[in-house]
């Protein structure tokens, strides 16, 4: 008798095993009898058998299981179909980047017949292929002082970063000959397996070292603190310090033990630049003030109006991303002269003095800046009026200096001028520095050249933060910037 239990194990196998079972069954009978009653129960098994197996391959369908990790996923059509579907949910991971995404996750593909219905109901979700699969690609990490800060696709994404990176802090142009440049960091590429999503695109990582790297620590407030202090001690400025604080405002009372945060931004790498840059520079007019007793007291007429001049500089420098550490002037050239401005003054009208300043030849000492900033107004007539003094342009807390040392003979408010410090150097020279936020020194005072007497602010009448810097012998203003 022929087999058939062992067939009917069998018809749960792909078509093609249907196909080699018949060719089986054929080459049995051939070797029969064909009158013998064997030969015709075979047959009418063979029948059978031949009926149920084409039932069976009209209500079922060949199928292919993805199966992940031991954990069965759904039906594909094919296995081709299957490798084909796995492929593309891992280079759907590159981020249009040409990198090979790979996994090490065990993926089976078993080929069976499953009911249509089961199979439709069952067809795989690429969204289920993504979940189990855990993708990887061999990038190449930016390491800086030993610590990965970014992973790129290779070495020379990697190396067009840091290229960029130097473009932007050093900016080279037709004025700004760069003549070297050198990262103070120590910086490798090594190669790392990472997730595709934590893969960086060159702009990417550009924009991340030009932002810098954000750090919070915690401060607790020590005695006597304040938001300027503390900000001087850590080399912050107050509106840092407060951006950093949304609860604490300019005129906030700290205690004692109280913790703040200080947020800063600190580079990730830092580009050395040396070279030699021309620039343009504003040559300030002088005023030139004669008596003329024909006008009445306190009245003034221009008689020339002054204009400003210019000169090209050409320096070379020294710098820490974009931050001008040296300078040395090579060579200056005027372009175009200055024009004097003269005016006419008639007599001055008396006035009581509050306080009393030296009288001298006034030869101005060696003048220190008392802050670092661009001038947001020059010394003599702008717009109609007579600016006596130089505006500094600053941020609200940030500290300035005295100029040289002296007596400080004012240390108040002062009307227009805000709160102001006026300071005695002798020998008839003073100078005033005004619109200050908070004052740190008090009138008789003496203070050293360098030593920080106030704090920026706009107060009085002022347009916005900066430090107004008035140089006077006995008590006529000059241009401050003929004694910088």
């Amino acid at each position: 008798m022929f087999p058939i239990g062992k067939i009917f194990q069998k018809i749960n196998g792909s078509f093609e095993d249907i196909l080699k079972l018949v060719k089986k069954i054929t080459e049995y009978f051939l070797k029969l009898h064909w009158k013998s009653p064997r030969v015709v129960l075979s047959i009418v098994l063979a029948c059978i058998f031949i009926f149920s197996g084409g039932y069976y391959l009209s209500q079922t369908t060949s199928a292919v299981n993805i199966i992940v990790n031991g954990q069965e996923l759904g039906y594909v059509s094919s296995k081709s179909e299957a490798k084909k579907l796995v492929e593309e949910v891992l280079s759907a991971q590159a981020k249009d980047l040409e990198v090979e995404v790979q996994t090490e996750d065990e993926i089976i593909y078993k080929s069976i017949r499953v009911p249509k219905e089961e199979y439709q109901e069952n067809l795989i979700q690429t969204s289920a292929l993504l979940a189990a699969i855990t993708p990887y690609i061999e990038g190449s990490g930016l390491k800086v002082n030993d610590k990965i800060i970014a992973v790129l696709p290779n070495d020379q994404a990697i190396e067009e970063v840091l290229s960029k990176f130097i473009e932007y802090q050093s900016k080279p142009s037709e004025t700004n000959n760069v003549i070297s440049t050198e990262i103070e960091e120590k910086v490798e590429k090594t190669k790392v397996k990472v997730n595709p999503q934590e893969l960086k695109t060159i702009q990417e990582t550009l924009d991340m070292l030009i932002q810098g790297d954000i750090t919070v620590s915690d401060y607790r407030v020590e005695q006597d603190d304040s938001l300027w202090l503390i900000a001087r001690k850590n080399n912050m400025l107050t509106d840092e310090i407060l951006t950093a604080n949304p609860n604490l405002s300019e005129d906030s009372i700290l205690q004692l033990g109280q913790v703040i945060q200080l947020s800063r931004m600190e580079p990730f790498l830092t580009v050395i630049s040396k070279g030699e840059r021309v620039v343009s520079e504003t040559i300030p007019f002088d005023v030139e003030t004669k008596r003329d007793n024909s006008l009445g007291y306190g009245k003034s007429v221009v008689k020339q109006a002054g204009k400003d001049g210019e000169k090209e500089v050409t320096y070379s420098y020294v710098e820490e991303n974009g931050k001008l550490l040296e300078k040395t002037v090579i060579q200056e050239k005027v372009t175009i002269e200055p024009v004097k401005q003269v005016v006419a003054e008639g007599p001055a009208r008396p006035i009581a003095v509050a306080y009393s300043s030296s009288r001298g030849s006034g030869r101005v000492p060696g003048l220190i800046w008392p802050i670092k900033g661009r001038i947001n107004s020059y010394y003599g007539y702008r717009n109609g009026e007579f600016h006596t003094g130089l505006d500094i342009d600053g941020d609200t807390g940030q500290p300035y200096v005295a100029a040289a040392p002296g007596k400080v003979i004012i240390a108040g408010w002062g009307g227009n001028y805000g709160y102001t410090i006026l300071i005695d150097h002798g020998n008839g020279v003073t100078t005033r520095y005004a619109h200050s936020s908070k004052l740190a020194v008090y009138a008789g005072q003496q203070v050293d050249q360098g030593q920080v007497i106030g704090y920026v602010g706009s107060t009085g009448r002022s347009s916005g933060p900066h430090v107004h810097l008035e140089v006077m012998t006995n008590n006529k203003t000059l241009n401050p910037l003929n004694h910088l």
